[in-house]
């Protein structure tokens, strides 16, 4: 019988920050350890030709970038990789971070330029519909990006499906209470939809939006206690590589299929962008299991998420150079 590992969760894990803060991430200077391909990589891209034009804003504002974040780990590290590769380009930054029922509206309103990111067509299909009317894709970060539940690899084997949940005698052996995160996110609306579909609550289970520091407390406090828990997740997300998690299979076909991580713009915010940045913005390319280890390094092993990033990128300098080449 599996057991988790528990040994790598931390508190650290319930200090990031609330909705709606407003800060920089760690600044690019800043970061020790930087290594020469990076800085090479970055070289010759420091030009006037690379800074957005003027608009509306102040001729002091002519190359700041405002990037909302949606507040969870995994968005954050690639909001991380996207500062690093504008402010090579001679952009400032400035980041706000919320959860999906902020941070769309004000994508919506023009409050952003850029939004990091949206998973389409499944997972966030109604919020951009109804806040990105103004917006386009500029770029595809990952795909592959995936909702599901899990429960840990330690319960019985015959716990395969979410509807095996429903039979008394695995019922009995679960917590009742599912722990989720925000009411805006994908997965929270689509965990709503499961316990529909399966009918859990007759079954004895309930469904709690919360933070994504009440949705890591509750399942730290389970495993803990080697208790049988829901965990609604996705990926990337830094819990598939540190525990052993059992995905259920989903006979009704809840969740969707993969989606696509979009990296989006305003129209009007592209239609200023020089052609070299528009490319180079348009090659980022990630992918799942990079994402997911940088979540793991920022949210069990202490760096920021711009540190995370720029070590990724220092490790990985063949795939950041061909992101930076210029146009032909």
């Amino acid at each position: 019988m599996n057991h988790f590992n528990n040994r790598h969760l931390k508190s650290e894990l319930g200090t990031s920050p609330g909705p709606s803060s407003r800060r920089r991430f760690v600044k690019l200077a800043g970061i020790t350890g930087i290594s020469t391909t990076l800085n090479l990589a970055f070289h010759g891209f420091r030009t006037t030709k690379a800074i957005a034009k003027p608009t509306r804003q102040s001729e002091a504002d002519t190359s700041a970038v405002r990037m909302g974040v949606v507040g969870l780990s995994f968005y954050r590290v690639v909001g991380g990789i996207v500062q690093n590769v504008l402010e090579s380009l001679g952009y400032r930054v400035d980041i706000t971070e919320g959860p999906h029922a902020e941070i769309f509206p004000r994508l919506g309103r023009g409050e952003l330029d850029m939004l990091v990111a949206v998973w389409l067509p499944n997972g966030h299909q109604t919020l951009f519909q109804t806040h990105g009317k103004q917006a386009i894709e500029l770029g595809r970060l990952y795909d592959d990006a995936r909702f599901f539940w899990g429960v840990p690899d330690y319960l019985p084997t015959g716990i395969q499906s979410i509807s095996d949940l429903a039979r008394p005698s695995v019922a009995a052996q679960m917590n009742k209470l599912i722990q989720g995160i925000g009411p805006g996110a994908g997965i929270t609306r689509l965990s709503q939809e499961v316990m529909t579909r399966y009918q859990l609550d007759a079954a004895g289970y309930q469904f709690r939006t919360g933070t994504e520091q009440d949705w890591i407390k509750a399942f730290r406090q389970s495993v803990a206690a080697q208790q049988g828990v829901i965990v609604p997740l996705w990926q990337p997300q830094y819990l598939n590589q540190a525990f052993a998690i059992r995905r259920l299979q989903d006979p009704l076909g809840v969740f969707p299929g993969a989606d696509r991580c979009a990296l989006v713009v305003t129209k009007a915010f592209r239609e200023r962008l020089p052609a070299d940045t528009v490319n180079i913005l348009s090659r980022i390319y990630l992918g799942v299991n990079a994402v997911t280890e940088m979540d793991y390094l920022t949210s069990l092993k202490g760096l920021s998420p711009r540190e995370a990033a720029t070590q990724w990128m220092n490790q990985n300098p063949d795939l950041t150079q061909s992101w930076l080449k210029p146009m032909s």
